[in-house]
């Protein structure tokens, strides 16, 4: 089946509102990225630098630096209560229990990508973070 272009849920002035409010990370995935799986069916991948918030610390974590990437396992079972595509490329996760996660756009490559779906139930999509701030892509 040919991929299917999905729009976000809301447009808003400066993002995309994007349609995983609700869902579980219910795998993390760490190579030389680190990969959040969404309820078995999405993936959010995280190429470049990130940080992470929990409500007595915010973290930077390097998925190139594994002494860095630690923190992110306590995102594992945590519910997305938001997720917002900037129209500069970043992208924001808003999680139950006042955590969250912020990437920005990298000036030399994909930052992260969101790509999920199962056919035929819902279609095949992919969201990416352009390089140098160029927006975002949907596929």
């Amino acid at each position: 089946m040919p991929d299917v272009m999905v729009e976000p849920t809301i447009r808003e002035e400066d993002c995309f509102v994007l349609p995983l409010t609700g869902r579980e990370v219910d795998q993390i995935c760490i190579d030389y990225a680190v990969t959040l799986v969404i309820d078995g069916t999405d993936t959010v991948r995280l190429d470049s630098p990130f940080t992470v918030s929990f409500s007595d610390r915010t973290l930077l974590v390097d998925p190139q630096r594994l002494d860095t990437v630690a923190p992110v396992l306590d995102l594992f079972r945590a519910v997305i209560l938001r997720a917002a595509a900037g129209r500069d490329g970043s992208l924001l996760l808003s999680f139950d229990d006042d955590r969250s996660l912020r990437i920005e756009a990298d000036p030399d490559g994909e930052a992260w990508e969101i790509g999920g779906g199962l056919p035929p139930i819902s279609p095949s999509y992919r969201i990416v973070s352009l390089p140098a701030g160029s927006g975002i892509e949907f596929s």
